[in-house]
């Protein structure tokens, strides 16, 4: 069977920014609600996953933003798969408004893991089997290497951070989300409070686990346009790489 999960959600207080904005996390946040109901009506839930010794992983995600609901407003969250292939299973997500609106609209790209060896698994029978929906009008495939992962830059700034526990999700690593909040709280005041998210797009490259220590970077490319990255402080490995565009 095929399935579009459709979820409607009235925007709380704490889900939005000092200009009563949806924000980034938040949606995101929202999206990957949406995302494991979905999973979890095929089948391919964390719980099925985990049962076969298996785990999800965000690999990559371009989210953009054309209008920004407020606090108060209902939004209707639709998310379906899109491609599923040996190693990735591809996934598109639109938030609209209650008139229809198109507000916002991402895709992802998931991989699969080993729990026990904890590296990249192909896709297993029981979710390369499955049937995507009928009539969909897919988002264009996100580039496994988009250009910037193989940019050169400096960071202008960086700040140090220590995973916490409450940044752990069920596959006992670092939840996306958290690492797109530190993210975009290491940026500078004035880009925060004058500007708002047209477009990020994400890289996700390794895991990591209560107490590490991590260093967020960031570099202007142009204008209104910066680059993002996270390390490993004790192995130097590229834990996420980013680029944001704000208007």
């Amino acid at each position: 069977m095929a399935f579009i999960q459709t979820d409607t959600f009235s925007l709380r207080g704490y889900e939005c920014d000092t200009a009563g904005r949806l924000s980034v996390p938040a949606l995101m946040n929202l999206m990957q609600e949406s995302a494991n109901r979905n999973a979890v009506a095929y089948g391919i839930g964390i719980a099925d996953l985990a049962s076969r010794g298996f785990g999800w992983m965000l690999m990559r995600f371009n989210l953009r933003m054309h209008h920004y609901p407020h606090y108060g407003q209902t939004v209707q969250l639709q998310t379906y798969p899109t491609l599923v292939e040996k190693y990735f299973i591809h996934r598109d997500f639109r938030l609209l408004a209650d008139d229809g609106t198109l507000l916002g609209e991402a895709t992802s790209t998931w991989l699969v893991f080993s729990i026990e060896k904890r590296t990249m698994a192909p896709m297993p029978d029981f979710i390369r089997s499955l049937s995507v929906p009928p009539g969909i009008d897919p988002q264009p495939k996100l580039p496994a290497k988009p250009d910037f992962q193989t940019t050169v830059w400096e960071p202008t700034d960086e700040k140090p951070v220590t995973v916490g526990w409450f940044s752990i999700d069920q596959n006992q690593h670092v939840n996306n989300v958290a690492y797109v909040q530190w993210l975009l709280e290491a940026m500078d005041s004035e880009t925060l409070q004058t500007r708002e998210i047209a477009e990020i797009d994400l890289v996700y490259r390794t895991e990591s686990h209560w107490n590490d220590q991590l260093r967020i970077q960031s570099a202007q490319e142009a204008p209104a346009v910066f680059l993002h990255r996270i390390v490993q402080q004790e192995s130097g490995k590229d834990v996420l790489l980013a680029r944001s565009r704000w208007r």
